[in-house]
C-alpha cells in the first residue's frame, strides 16, 4: 500500500481521542474497514471535521503513519440529509451501522460489500416523503440488513432440508440451529441431547420459516407480517449476532 491514498469512504462512526483528535472508522471499496486519526477535528473550526460525519460519504485522503494511519484531506460528496432529518432513520440507521462495524474485520477489501452498503443508505434516504418512515419500517428494514450482511459475509442459511439428517423441513416444532446456520427438523431435535451437544436452538414458527425463505428468494415486495412474527424474526437476527461475537 502506497504512503498516502486516496479513497471513497462511508464514515460508519467517530469518537474524540486525546484533546483535539478523533479516531474515525470509515468503510472503503478498496481497503475495506480502517480506522483513521483525524488531526485536529475536534478544534472549533476544523476543516476535517464536517466532512467526517458518520452516516456520509466522502472522498478522502488517507496518510500513513506510524500508530495510526490518518486523514490527510477530506470532502463530503453524500450527506444523507434525509435520514439525518428524520429521527427513526436516523435510530435505525445508526443500529444497522453499528451492527456493521462489529462484524466487519479490518482492513478486509470487499467491494460487492461497499456497494451493497452504500446502495442500502441511499435506498433509505431516498424514501418517499408520502411514506412516512415509521418504527415497524425501521425494525423491518434493520432486520433486512442483519439477515442480509450475515450473509454476504459467508454466514448461509439451510431453510429447505434439517442440518442433521437433509430431510425437507416439514410443518411443526422446528428450530434454527445457531451452530451450523440452518433449520434443525423435531425429530432430530428429539434424539439430540443440546446439552452435551453444546448446540444453542432458537424456535421457530412456520410463518416464520415460511417469511425467511421469501426472504432469501428476494421476495420482500408487498410482504405482509404481524408485529410478532416481526418480533421473532428480530430475536433470531438477535441470537445469531451474539452467538458469532461470543
Amino acid at each position: 500500500m502506497e504512503a498516502t491514498y486516496p479513497t471513497n469512504a462511508i464514515i460508519l462512526n467517530r469518537r474524540d481521542y486525546r484533546e483535539a483528535d478523533r479516531l474515525v472508522s470509515v468503510y472503503t471499496p478498496e481497503f475495506g474497514r480502517l480506522n483513521l486519526l483525524a488531526r485536529g477535528a475536534c478544534k472549533w473550526g476544523s476543516k476535517l471535521a464536517p466532512h467526517l460525519e458518520p452516516i456520509s460519504i466522502s472522498k478522502i485522503l488517507v496518510v500513513k503513519g506510524k500508530g495510526f494511519d490518518y486523514v490527510g484531506s477530506a470532502i463530503m460528496s453524500e450527506a444523507f440529509l434525509s435520514i439525518k432529518q428524520d429521527l427513526n432513520k436516523l435510530y435505525f440507521v445508526g443500529q444497522a451501522l453499528a451492527i456493521f462495524s462489529r462484524l466487519v474485520r479490518e482492513a478486509e477489501a470487499d467491494e460487492e460489500l461497499y456497494r451493497w452498503l452504500e446502495k442500502w443508505l441511499y435506498n433509505i434516504d431516498d424514501t418517499s416523503p408520502n411514506l412516512p418512515f415509521d418504527k415497524e419500517d425501521g425494525r423491518f428494514r434493520l432486520a433486512l440488513f442483519s439477515w442480509r450482511l450475515l450473509s454476504l459475509l459467508g454466514y448461509g442459511t439451510q431453510l429447505q432440508t434439517c442440518v442433521t439428517c437433509d430431510e425437507n423441513i416439514k410443518a411443526g416444532k422446528n428450530s434454527f440451529d445457531l451452530s451450523r446456520g440452518g433449520l434443525l427438523c423435531s425429530s432430530c431435535q428429539t434424539s439430540m441431547d443440546i446439552n452435551v451437544m453444546g448446540n444453542p436452538l432458537v424456535s421457530l414458527s412456520d410463518n416464520c420459516i415460511k417469511l425467511l425463505r421469501l426472504i432469501d428468494g428476494g421476495e420482500i415486495k408487498n410482504i405482509k407480517f404481524s408485529p410478532k412474527l416481526l418480533k421473532e424474526w428480530e430475536n433470531l437476527n438477535i441470537q445469531r449476532l451474539r452467538w458469532l461475537q461470543a
